[in-house]
Order: structure tokens, then sequence, then C-alpha cells
């Protein structure tokens, strides 16, 4: 049995109690991202505003409006990873309509009816897996959610561990996301969760199948990069002007 195999088995198993373990020896607790919850952030992810469109320094009292109108519309806007009172992993997720950045991409729009994942963060290269395990506990929640549809945008070259960025391509490819558009080196990427199941018992079986879809993925479908170049290349990739 592989790494990613024995992974996503223990996350299925301790997930369901809001525990997830990492590489047999850390096990961290899933909480909802909201106002006093982000108090754990670094620093400079707490004042940070670009996802809702502030180039610099965020106002808090924008912070705070934006915080309320994101309860009353969604609820907590990501997930955190937390062993020990310390801050593992955070993903941050959300109807695209709180975040005005997604605006300003060309190889968007994102879809009205998805929910965008716009960043995540991890404390370091020895809790890397804990970025998938945080997201396939946000794909349970959002499945929950009767959510049908969850897009993000992706560079092609990932960034340090430990610094807050967009998802990387490569990473979202193998957890079952495909790209849908593509320009300058970002695409705009989606995982489909299917039709909607409420049962209880439904739950946990769409719990263990988003699961099972990161653990055994399909190909991925021909890069942006070479669906521009290629004659006649057909597929879900489309390229922005």
């Amino acid at each position: 049995m592989g790494y990613w195999e024995r992974e996503s088995i223990v996350c299925g198993i301790f997930f369901l109690a809001k525990y997830v373990r990492v590489n047999y020896q850390v096990i961290f607790q899933l909480q909802q991202l909201d106002k006093a919850a982000s108090e754990i952030l670094p620093e400079e992810c707490q004042g940070c505003g670009w996802w809702q469109g502030y180039d610099d320094s965020w106002p808090a009292t924008a912070a705070d409006d934006w915080a309320e109108s994101a309860i009353e519309y969604f609820g907590g806007w990501g997930k955190l990873a937390i062993a020990d009172d310390e801050l593992l992993g955070m993903i941050q997720y959300g109807p695209a309509g709180l975040f005005a950045r997604a605006n300003d991409f060309a190889c968007g729009p994102v879809s009205a009816d998805a929910v965008l994942l716009t960043c995540s963060l991890v404390a370091g290269d020895g809790f890397a897996p804990a970025r998938r395990s945080l997201l396939t506990a946000v794909l349970a929640d959002l499945k929950e959610r009767e959510v049908e549809t969850v897009e993000a945008f992706s560079y092609q070259v990932a960034a340090p561990e430990g610094e807050c960025r967009m998802f990387d391509q490569d990473f979202l490819r193998d957890c079952g996301f495909y790209p849908v558009r593509s320009s300058r080196g970002l695409q705009l990427m989606r995982f489909e969760l299917g039709g909607v199941e409420t049962a209880p018992v439904e739950k946990h079986k769409s719990r263990r199948r988003i699961l099972e879809r990161i653990k055994r993925t399909a190909p991925a479908p021909v890069p942006a990069a070479i669906c521009e170049a290629a004659e006649g290349c057909s597929g879900r990739v489309s390229v922005c002007p």
C-alpha cells in the first residue's frame, strides 16, 4: 500500500471525529476559520485582504464588515489544522462573490454555483501532508453543504512551504481537479462533487467516495500550455486570450 493510500485511509477514519493523523505521528484537529479562529493565523495573514480586493493594508472596519457578511452568507470561510494550540495548516474558501480578487484573472470567471478555494498555508515541509488532508476535509464539508462544484486558481510552480499562496497545479491535479481555462501560467481548475446526497448514511459514503477519487485519480487532461500550441487539441481545457 502506497503512502497516499495509507494517508487517505487514516484521514477517512479520523476526520469523521474532526481529527486527522498525518504520517502516523501528528494528530491535528480540524477547525472552521472564522473571526475568532483567525487570531491563530500568522500576523501577515490576519491583516491580509488581498483576496478581498485590497492591495495594501486591509482596514479593520472593512475586515470586520467582510467577516460578518461571510458568516451570514456562508458560515466559516476556511478550515484550520491545529495541534497543541499551534497552527499546522489552513485553507481559505467560500463563494466567489466574497472574494473580489477573483474578478481580476483572465482565466476566470469562477462558475456562478462554485465555491472558490483561494489560498492555503502549511507550517513547513514536515507538515506538507496536512495540505492534502485539509483539502479532503474541505471537500467533505462542502459535500455536506450540498455544494456540487469547487474551483481554484493555481500556478504552475509551487511556492515554498510556510508561505500562504495559491495552490499549485500539480497538487490539485493529483487530487482530482481538472483544468478549465489558462492564461499566462495561471489556471482555473475544477473539482465536481456530483449530485446532492443529504441522508446521514449517504454523507459518510460521500466522504469515502471523495477520498477514493483523490486516491485514484484519472490521468490529467493535456496541460493548457501544450493545448494552446497544439493544432486540433480537444478536451476540457480552453485558453484565455
